[in-house]
């Protein structure tokens, strides 16, 4: 599996993760639609807030850094230069999906503060400012 580091200027691991402030989602609640987070070395102002867009997002997971296993994942963040998002491509847990509507979305980790959220989707972009649809 081959694995690249995705927005490292926007959103990095520099010693204390991202921390994320709202998740968005879909009108009915169920597809995630953008996070706001601030970066670490920001202070916590409306001018610093920053925002993930997924495009189109299919599947997604949280998981509490309580219960995050880094060896099952088998991401060596360190490698990978202060990145707090990293895409798996075409991973395990993507294939476990009916792939017909997934032939353009790759697995996605992003690392926050005090959880993670993988993602099936086509990409992620980051923006200044909070999320508005």
């Amino acid at each position: 599996m081959s694995i690249e580091p995705v927005l490292r200027e926007w959103f990095r691991n520099d010693g204390r993760r991202p921390e994320s402030q709202e998740v968005h989602y879909s009108g009915r609640g169920v597809v995630i639609r953008a996070i706001d987070y601030f970066s670490p070395e920001d202070e916590y102002t409306p001018e610093n807030l920053k925002h993930l867009v997924f495009i189109r997002p299919q599947v997604f997971m949280f998981t509490p850094e309580e219960v995050y296993n880094p060896l099952a994942v088998n991401v060596d963040w360190s490698k990978y230069d202060g990145a707090a998002i990293v895409c798996l491509g075409k991973s395990g847990w993507l294939r476990s999906f009916d792939h017909r509507h997934l032939v353009n979305c790759r697995h996605f980790e992003v690392m926050f503060y005090d959880e993670s959220l993988d993602v099936i989707c086509e990409g992620i972009e980051a923006k200044s400012g909070g999320y508005a649809e």
